[in-house]
């Protein structure tokens, strides 16, 4: 499970903070000097566009991209006022703020992908006149070293198309140092399974509970999803417990099934017939009375959200315009700015 560093933007001291940090934590990752100095460009035009367009500044957060060929994935925020026209915005020599309009145009051109997203600030509904509180900039971008690309190239990877279809974030409460949440992915034959735990509590008791959980998941050879939930909950049994909502999606059946254990939600978006996933009462490794799988029809397309109590379940996709076309990654890390709880650990798994 990828960990996410992050610094606060809100002057340019801390802007070469942000600079520095992902220069350490890149260098082992295998990018040549010129490689790093291009890191160096792009977290620089990110910070910068904290500093001049979003007033109460921004955040820029840094992690390994998913798969066998390790990469950086930038992730930058703000809850500025947003962006109108975003196709101009990423032209070089555009500009709001009076600046030379290169930094959108930098970014893109030194990293591998890149994506941004931005939905201005205002209101939702001209009857109630309610305000919008999902307004402001995202920026993904991710970039790997020269040689990991042409191992990659030669290797033909079969994980590829896999990574690009999930994001997922999860971070411990704040003051904590470790993550009582965790998320779980995994394909065999053609199948895939999807999972989110949360151990009961917070600190190393949790941790422990999700640890055992992820354990089981990885055990998983293409078993049905009940047997899945009942190998967790065994595997519990000698910690403090947790909740669990699990899919495996089967595209040769057209179908995807669901089974869920405690507060653990999941969202359906796309699918051929309308999915309300409804978990079973109880927890993991203490109380399951029964393990209830609920099958639903699948296209492609079709996109899961799973996420723990620590990400507010008051979100509405309808808030963000468009973003089911995104980036998986795109989601997960907006649910995790706009409805995360800094009290509680938070996970959010997107999976297309």
């Amino acid at each position: 499970m990828r960990t996410f560093h992050s610094q606060e933007i809100r002057d340019e001291s801390q802007v070469g903070a942000a600079r520095r940090g992902v220069r350490r934590f890149a260098s082992p990752l295998g990018f040549t000097a010129e490689e790093l100095a291009e890191i160096d460009i792009v977290v620089q035009e990110m910070g910068t566009n904290a500093v001049r367009y979003a007033p109460g500044g921004g955040r820029v957060h840094w992690t390994t991209t998913f798969g066998p060929e390790s990469g950086l994935e930038l992730f930058y925020w703000d809850k500025g006022p947003g962006i109108d026209d975003l196709d101009r915005a990423v032209r070089d020599g555009v500009s709001s703020g009076g600046g030379l309009g290169a930094g959108f145009g930098a970014i893109q051109r030194l990293s591998d992908e890149f994506e941004v997203y931005s939905t201005v600030r205002g209101t939702t509904s001209r009857l109630t006149g309610s305000s919008r509180t999902t307004h402001g900039t995202s920026i993904l971008c991710r970039k790997w070293a020269a040689k990991a690309k042409a191992e990659a190239a030669r290797a033909g990877g079969g994980e590829g198309d896999l990574l690009r279809r999930l994001g997922a974030w999860s971070r411990c409460r704040s003051g904590e140092h470790v993550n009582g949440d965790a998320y779980f992915f995994r394909r065999r034959g053609g199948e895939t399974l999807l999972a989110v735990v949360d151990g009961l509590g917070h600190g190393g008791g949790a941790r422990q509970a999700a640890e055992a959980a992820v354990g089981a998941l990885e055990a998983w050879n293409g078993e049905p999803l009940d047997e899945v939930i009942l190998a967790a909950h065994d595997a519990l049994r000698a910690t403090r417990g947790g909740v669990i909502g699990a899919v495996i999606v089967s595209p040769e059946q057209e179908r995807f099934y669901y089974a869920g254990v405690g507060n653990i939600e999941v969202r359906v978006f796309g699918s051929p017939v309308p999915a309300r996933p409804v978990p079973s009462n109880g927890t993991l490794g203490l109380r399951l009375s029964q393990v209830r799988v609920w099958p639903h029809q699948w296209a492609e397309g079709t996109t899961f959200v799973l996420a723990s109590d620590g990400v507010s379940a008051k979100w509405d996709i309808e808030s963000y315009p468009g973003i089911l076309k995104r980036s998986p990654q795109l989601l997960a890390g907006l649910l995790m700015r706009d409805y995360g709880r800094d009290s509680d650990d938070a996970t959010a798994l997107v999976a297309r």
